[in-house]
């Protein structure tokens, strides 16, 4: 095999094939990694199509041709899985061609994964488990510097059998997996790998019905994405911790924590994990009977699965929409309206039918069980027996042959109930007692105490890491206060010239005491300046801005305006450079603040439909070069007056910046004719929710702790202008501000 050979006899040919295949992996890595959604999926076909290989026949400089191969197929294992098969067929081909350990074990890696999203536990646990075969191998004969990433490899796809065991019922052999995985995990120091398989075990714990070991791990999960600050994995594991709430009837948590998991993904715009967060929002309002608020879930969670194409959201959402239609026509029943609850029970019939013929379609036996066990629930309500019967025993074959106890015992307890219609209760009594077997029984009063322990623990722990710094400083304080007293009593009892001692040592130790506090409290202000100007830096260059402003550049290029790309591309580096070395100083120059404003605006021009103008007025008074202000500090009002005032006109706007000085201070105002404020927020409420600009916020936080640290009196307001006859004519921001010496 080429590559043992090339680790075992290093020449300088063979040295090379290794240094050129960790730079075509980084490369892979890197301009793969970074992009979302069919951006990547295009941007994997172009290389493929266009990679050109320098040799005549396949040889080790493939592999970037591989790894593209394996993440194209990635990325189509959960949108569309026999696409998917089909790529990874060719990567595992070339992988093999060029014979290239690394790239065959992740091409069978992938291939796994690919298999178990469609429900072929068996074929993706051999694939695996080959694979696992082969990082071993790779492992033993690899230099050291390059283990660390066999073994991050190795530890992928111990993860990955776990989750298939998971799935399987065999969960304690997943945990196995799952504990290896994480050990590996903490070896090569990846706290986000360990907060993913943390996880992972929660769910296997889950399936167990072990909800106490559920929350510990869905916690510590959680503890670790916190500290990572990574909210999109924080929002996953969130969504998890109101499973075990809702498995618990307790809904008001349930619905709490898929509520902040639903804010986290609308923020991210992560349309796969609101998908997710509105299905199970929709699962705990249909166990609540809450009909209509659950199909409005579904439906939503629908819309934004067709919206990404995700098949297996689909799937999931057309059997819950079957199972409420099922259960309002249950109700309708007891209301005494059987024609009615026929037409909803047809409609259930219908989603439920839907969703078994993309399950046959994709391969995936996932949620096939269930949908089969649903038509059969379906067809007994509607009486038609013999129908029920066969879906139902389909539904309890497949079960078995999954291992998936819940299933078992779903579709033993309704075939029993099935033959007590029909009257046959020797039968009935015979499904009953596989139900009874199969059925999980984990819930007591002591494993509710643990969960509510665990949840107050973690709760505890939280509040004690934030408030643990103020705690010492009060027992500080504390002691130094009962060290005080005991010199005192000793000071009484030593006489008058002791105490008048005692006085001047209790003096020294309250003015130190006091210079302590006034200097923390320097430090503190000092801290939450340069916190606020950080997030000043954020909010004026943050992803959305940066991607808007590269899609820009795109965008003229492909429509081969190569001089407004170049042109555009100047202006938006040295915006960067300009915000970045200002962002280092807590005052610049009011010419270098300026500078990056204009620009700012030039960039913020060419996107609106109507490009605005601008103006600055600079008075005599002010001397550009030596008078200083905090940096950023008026963009956020620049923002405010595109996004809250021009970008609604129907025709080009402008901008008019003036700035003076008088009495040592600096005065500027920001005014736009724009549409106004109540306007705007007409406008804009759909889009926003209400939520107040962060830059405002950020700025005013800004001023008032200024305002504090250097006892100043710094302000801004806000003025509404209106033309002659009262209608609005724009908005105008003031701004004093001492100077700062």
């Amino acid at each position: 095999m080429l590559f043992k050979k090339y680790i075992k006899n290093p020449s300088p040919v063979k040295s090379l094939f290794s240094f050129l295949f960790l730079i075509f992996s980084l490369i892979s890595k890197v301009n793969f990694a970074q992009k979302q959604g069919q951006e990547k999926i295009d941007s994997l076909k172009l290389f493929i199509s266009e990679f050109k290989s320098p040799c005549n026949v396949p040889c080790i400089f493939d592999s970037s041709k591989v790894n593209a191969l394996c993440f194209l197929a990635w990325e189509y294992h959960t949108l569309n899985p026999d696409t998917a098969l089909k790529i990874f067929d060719q990567a595992y081909q070339l992988a093999k061609k060029i014979s290239w350990n690394p790239g065959i074990a992740l091409a069978l890696h992938v291939g796994g994964q690919i298999n178990f999203q469609k429900g072929n536990y068996e074929q993706a646990l051999s694939l695996a488990n080959y694979a696992l075969r082969i990082w071993d191998s790779a492992l033993s004969q690899s230099p050291p510097g390059y283990k660390s990433f066999l073994l991050m490899r190795k530890s992928n796809t111990l993860a990955n059998i776990g989750m298939v065991y998971t799935n399987t019922g065999k969960n304690y052999t997943a945990i196995d997996f799952q504990l290896k995985a994480l050990e590996n995990f903490e070896l090569l120091h990846d706290s986000l790998r360990m907060g993913r398989q943390l996880n992972n075990i929660s769910v296997s714990y889950k399936n167990l019905g072990d909800l106490s070991n559920q929350l510990k791990y869905s916690l510590m999960a959680l503890k670790f994405f916190e500290l990572l600050k990574d909210e999109k994995q924080v929002m996953t594991v969130l969504a998890n911790i109101g499973l075990v709430y809702r498995s618990m009837n307790d809904f008001k948590n349930a619905f709490s924590y898929y509520n902040k998991a639903y804010q986290l993904a609308e923020k991210y715009d992560n349309k796969m994990l609101m998908a997710n967060a509105l299905l199970n929002k929709g699962a705990a309002y249909s166990y609540l009977d809450e009909n209509k608020l659950a199909l409005l879930c579904f439906y939503s969670s629908l819309s934004l699965n067709k919206e990404i194409d995700n098949t297996i959201g689909i799937i999931q959402n057309l059997g819950n929409i079957g199972t409420v239609y099922n259960d309002s026509a249950d109700i309708l029943i007891q209301k005494k309206e059987p024609e009615r609850a026929k037409q909803f029970y047809d409609t259930a019939l219908v989603y439920y039918f839907s969703a078994l013929k993309m399950e046959e379609e994709v391969g995936t036996r996932t949620y096939k069980v269930i949908n089969l066990g649903n038509i059969g629930l379906a067809y007994s309500s509607l009486r038609q027996y013999g129908k029920a019967e066969k879906y139902l025993e389909e539904a309890l074959a497949l079960s078995v042959e999954i291992e998936s106890p819940d299933d078992i015992r779903f579709n033993n307890e309704q075939l029993s109930e099935l033959f007590i219609k029909k009257g046959n209760y020797k039968k009935a009594l015979e499904y009953f007692k596989n139900a009874v077997v199969a059925k999980d029984t984990f819930f007591n009063e002591e494993k509710i105490q643990e969960i509510t322990r665990l949840e107050e623990q973690y709760k505890f722990d939280k509040k004690e890491a934030i408030t643990k710094a103020g705690q010492e400083k009060k027992d500080a304080i504390a002691k130094q206060e009962l060290e005080k007293q005991k010199v005192i009593r000793n000071s009484i009892a030593g006489g008058a010239g002791i105490i008048a001692l005692s006085s001047l040592f209790s003096f020294f130790f309250y003015k130190r005491k006091r210079d302590a506090e006034q200097k923390q409290r320097e430090i503190s202000l000092s801290l939450q300046v340069s916190e606020t100007e950080m997030k000043a830096l954020r909010s004026q260059m943050n992803p959305h801005f940066i991607f808007n402003a590269l899609q820009s550049i795109q965008t003229f290029l492909l429509s081969h305006q190569s001089d407004e790309a170049n042109n555009y591309l100047l202006k938006f580096s040295k915006l960067m450079r300009l915000v970045l070395e200002n962002s280092q100083h807590s005052e610049v120059s009011l010419k270098e603040d300026m500078q990056a404003l204009e620009l700012y605006m030039q960039l913020k021009s060419i996107r609106l439909p109507h490009p605005f103008t601008y103006k600055l007025h600079i008075d005599e008074s002010v001397n550009m070069e030596n008078d200083s202000i905090p940096a950023l500090i008026l963009q956020p009002f620049v923002e405010n007056s595109i996004w809250h005032g021009l970008q609604y006109k129907t025709e080009p706007g402008k901008i008019d910046i003036y700035i003076s000085k008088k009495d040592n201070a600096i005065y500027a105002t920001v005014e736009d004719n724009g549409v106004g404020r109540d306007m705007s927020k007409q406008v804009s409420q759909p889009l926003l929710h209400k939520k107040e600009s962060l830059g405002m916020k950020l700025t005013e936080e800004r001023l008032k702790i200024l305002n504090e640290l250097k006892k100043i009196k710094a302000q801004f307001k806000i003025v509404d202008l209106f033309t002659k006859e009262n209608k609005p004519a724009g908005t105008k921001v003031e701004l004093s501000l001492p100077l700062v010496t």
